[in-house]
């Protein structure tokens, strides 16, 4: 019976050893190997980036560099030599990792800070590896600031972070930065053919690429997923193989969906999620394709000089789906959801029946008689008395322009109405009728007391889709939560002026830096208003240190 064998995995076998090794991060190496060759490596640095990217492999490659006896030319370190040895295969006792995710309080601090002034025994530097070191409380980095800023001269720490914006601002001023990127799908693709090549495999260029686009710029996560390859499959690692292992949807399933996203036809795109379901394939891992198709679909439109408005709406749709909703429906209904959005995106069929003119019995009854074949240059004017008449009712909300549909409905020989790929008032007009026309909005909004301390104080935004965005000062932030409590009814009087549907989303932000509303006697009515309402609530707010 053979003896058994611990199998090590890829990415710890194929870990860089030395700056040469590292894949990418071409900026941090070349400033790296000077700090060396110079003598000039900092006391702490800190490593930041995303997972997977090389930022502990750095730090393992400097604390080597800074203690081998026969470095190269280039900085490198040898990585034969005693001291190189001991650090690859974990045996050098003054090179100390810690995992700061579970030692991090103050405890675990006070004991490594206890033991900084023993001189080194096996190395020439005494090197302290803290990895996901953005977990370390606040009473830990108080007990380790001293030590940080003035350690012993044989003594080098070394930070690992994926999230350096929570590190204490007077730690961050004590640490050599070095922010490492993601890496390309080149950059991955070549060492996953160097690390087949060395394995006696073979694998399809699609499979290896499919591998690096899913570690989403991460070696060691790309490493892993070979690693997985590598196990299940005995011979060549097919393309098909790293769909089936990985939940991926076929090509032409992603590129179908996309385009019943695009083309407003939702029944084609159910029942290619009820085939994905059925080959139990994770519409998450899906969501992740459509959206990287979209954008390459984008992309390519862009380059060639133009741009598609129906893939771009159907981008946005994408963008407000959660794929952490576990609830009832979960993603499945998101993604339906997008299929049938009646709003910006809204199918062929659906903008041809709202682009063609509508008949009504009160359109009927106030239409003059009908003459033989009228053209737009003959057509009829409403006589003088409908003149006055209409001049004495009561001005409406703003509505869309019924011109086009008049001047379709007079023409002798109307031709098919044209199947607009947008909607027919785009956003950029319904936010400038929004500017223009907010005093009649605030208005009519006043009128209903709860809602009047709000409106007076807020300002349209941005207008996305059917997606109106009412921005609230900052000072007054508060005011954002209560909107968000009152949303319907914003929702429903910002409509009736727009004439349709509307949702509405509160931000809080600095209203100043916006371009002013048109001058007018309304605009400043409302400042005056919001100045009178809230002037006594404002306060100076101390920095937060």
């Amino acid at each position: 019976m053979p003896e058994a064998t611990t199998h090590q995995a890829l990415y710890r076998r194929w870990r860089a050893q030395t700056f040469s090794e590292m894949v990418g991060q071409e900026a941090v190496v070349a400033t790296l190997r000077n700090a060396v060759a110079t003598g000039k490596v900092a006391h702490a640095l800190l490593f930041t980036g995303p997972r997977g990217t090389g930022k502990t492999s750095l730090a393992r490659i400097v604390a080597k560099a800074i203690n081998c006896t026969n470095l190269g030319p280039n900085a490198d370190p040898c990585d034969t030599c005693e001291a190189c040895n001991a650090i690859r295969e974990g045996r050098a006792l003054d090179l100390v990792e810690i995992d700061a995710a579970s030692n991090r309080g103050i405890d675990a601090i006070r004991e490594l800070r206890e033991r900084l002034n023993y001189a080194p025994t096996d190395l020439r530097r005494k090197v302290y590896i803290l990895d996901e070191a953005h977990q370390i409380t606040k009473d830990a980095w108080n007990a380790l600031l001293k030590s940080l800023e003035e350690p012993p001269d044989f003594v080098t720490f070394m930070f690992a972070s994926t999230h350096p914006q929570e590190f204490p601002p007077a730690i961050l001023s004590r640490l050599q930065r070095f922010d490492v990127r993601r890496l390309t799908v080149p950059e991955i693709s070549g060492k996953l053919v160097r690390i087949l090549e060395a394995d006696g495999r073979e694998a399809d260029p699609e499979a290896i690429t499919l591998v690096a686009r899913l570690a989403a710029g991460g070696m060691r996560d790309a490493e892993s997923i070979l690693d997985q390859l590598l196990s299940s499959t005995g011979g060549r690692i097919e393309a098909d193989a790293v769909r089936d292992l990985l939940g991926l949807a076929d090509a032409e399933l992603v590129d179908g969906f996309v385009d019943a996203l695009a083309t407003g036809d939702p029944i084609a795109g159910i029942a290619l999620l009820d085939r994905l379901e059925e080959r139990g394939r994770d519409l998450r891992i899906f969501l992740d394709q459509v959206v990287d198709a979209i954008r390459e679909r984008l992309l390519a439109a862009m380059a060639a000089g133009g741009a598609d408005p129906a893939l771009a709406v159907a981008a946005r749709r994408l963008s407000s789906i959660d794929p952490t909703r576990i609830g009832p429906g979960g993603i499945r209904l998101q993604l339906e959801l997008a299929l049938l959005d009646p709003g910006p995106g809204r199918s062929r069929v659906q903008a041809a029946v709202a682009a063609a003119p509508r008949v009504t019995p009160q359109s009927q009854a106030a239409a003059p008689a009908a003459s033989p074949a009228p053209t737009p240059a003959s057509a009829p004017t409403p006589p003088p008395a409908a003149t006055a008449e209409a001049s004495r009712a009561p001005a409406p909300a703003p509505a869309p322009d019924p011109a086009p549909a008049a001047a379709a409905s007079t023409s002798a020989d109307p031709a098919p109405p044209a199947v607009p790929l947008a909607p027919s008032a785009p956003a950029g007009d319904d936010l400038e009728r929004l500017r223009s026309g907010w005093a009649t909005v605030v208005a009519a909004i006043s009128k209903s007391p709860p809602l009047k301390p709000l409106i007076v104080v807020c300002r349209p935004i941005g207008v996305e889709g059917n997606i109106v965005t009412l921005g609230f000062p900052e000072e007054q932030a508060f005011l954002k939560d209560v909107a968000e409590r009152k949303r319907a009814n914003l929702e429903e009087r910002i409509g009736e002026f727009l004439g349709h549907d509307v949702g509405v989303r509160c931000v809080a932000t600095n209203l100043d830096l916006l371009p002013p509303l048109p001058e007018d006697a309304d605009a400043a009515h409302i400042l005056a208003e919001a100045h009178r309402i809230f002037a006594e609530d404002l306060a100076e707010v101390p920095e937060v240190t």
